[in-house]
């Protein structure tokens, strides 16, 4: 068996540490920094009239970072479901200032053999509506959110749950 020199030890002990420190250095993508998430679970799959408006109050400390504010619908098959259902979305700070966004779901299937559109028929699944990309919160404390379904008067089946998320973005 052949011994190593003091040098190519040395050597091979660097290049060791060397991809150690390269290796734990470099972090892997940071997973997503959730400072508020609420999750509103309908009654036998039924988003009813009754329920239209939903409120949330997160409370936020950090002022400085960037946010992004979204939405999760978790829904099941419904062939008489609305093709789309809009919404606003309203924030009010702890000073009383208010912002308010629409946006809308849409529920539309991806045809497989033809790859066209068919709204025939819903698939189950969720979707996620980004309400604001980068949001600020400029005053600390209790932010309230308030959400108004608009589509119909009528009640919404098999929409399962809807869960508020609120994301600190990296900076």
């Amino acid at each position: 068996m052949k011994r190593l020199s003091l040098p190519k030890l040395i050597n091979i002990f660097f290049m060791l540490t060397l991809a150690c420190a390269l290796l734990f250095s470099c972090q892997q993508k940071k997973s997503d920094d959730i400072v508020y998430e609420q999750t509103v679970n309908f009654e036998n799959s039924n988003w009813d009239f009754t329920q239209r408006t939903l409120e949330f109050t997160a409370h936020i400390t950090d002022t400085v970072s960037p946010y992004r504010v979204e939405m999760e619908l978790k829904y099941g098959d419904d062939d008489e479901r609305v093709d789309q259902m809009p919404v606003s979305f309203a924030v009010t700070a702890p000073d009383g200032g208010k912002s308010v966004v629409s946006s809308a779901f849409v529920f539309v299937e991806q045809d497989d053999e033809s790859g066209l559109t068919n709204q025939d028929k819903q698939l189950s699944g969720s979707q996620i509506q980004t309400l604001y990309n980068k949001k600020f919160f400029n005053r600390s404390g209790d932010y309230h959110f308030r959400l108004n379904r608009h589509s119909d008067k009528f009640d919404n089946y098999n929409i399962q749950s809807l869960t508020l998320r609120i994301v600190r973005l990296p900076e």
